[in-house]
């Protein structure tokens, strides 16, 4: 009877064990498709503010229905508002200093939203993010070719 509650306990044992190490994986999984969402997410975002083509950013803020949070969703949304409102007054040759400040407050926050979705520990803060963080970034061509979306033509054009 003994050897037969052993056997038994060791399969539940086993079977608990399984059930623990495929809930990790999945939590593994879903970390690494957060991260690649939001590494894209941000490279479109950087070209976006370097060369105006909001084709990329449009394109992964769809995909991020998929996998981000609800806070990382949201501002997104108002990263996208305040990039269309700078882009229509610069168009229309409106003044255009409070909405860049919108633009970069929108992108600090947008920033801060997926790190604290990716490192809820985190100790950067809203505050901090407004004081210290500025966007720094290369001349449009250098971040295209860093993409690696530089257009074919220009790619012929350059000698070495």
């Amino acid at each position: 009877m003994n050897d037969i509650a052993v056997a038994i306990l060791s399969a539940l044992a086993g079977f608990i064990v399984w059930i623990a190490q495929r809930y990790y994986e999945r939590r593994m999984d879903e970390r690494l498709r957060k991260e690649e969402l939001y590494r894209t997410l941000l490279s479109a975002s950087v070209e976006l503010f370097t060369t105006g083509d909001g084709a990329p950013f449009v394109v992964e803020s769809q995909r991020a229905w998929l996998y981000a949070s609800d806070e990382v969703l949201e501002d997104i949304n108002v990263y996208l508002k305040a990039f269309s409102a700078y882009a229509d007054a610069k168009q229309r040759k409106a003044d255009i200093a409070g909405l860049w400040t919108a633009v970069l407050k929108a992108e600090g926050r947008l920033r801060l939203s997926i790190r604290k979705d990716l490192q809820p520990k985190t100790q950067i803060t809203a505050e901090w993010v407004k004081r210290e963080w500025e966007m720094i970034t290369s001349r449009p061509e250098r971040i295209r070719r860093y993409l690696g979306r530089e257009s074919a033509s220009s790619k012929k054009d350059k000698t070495i």
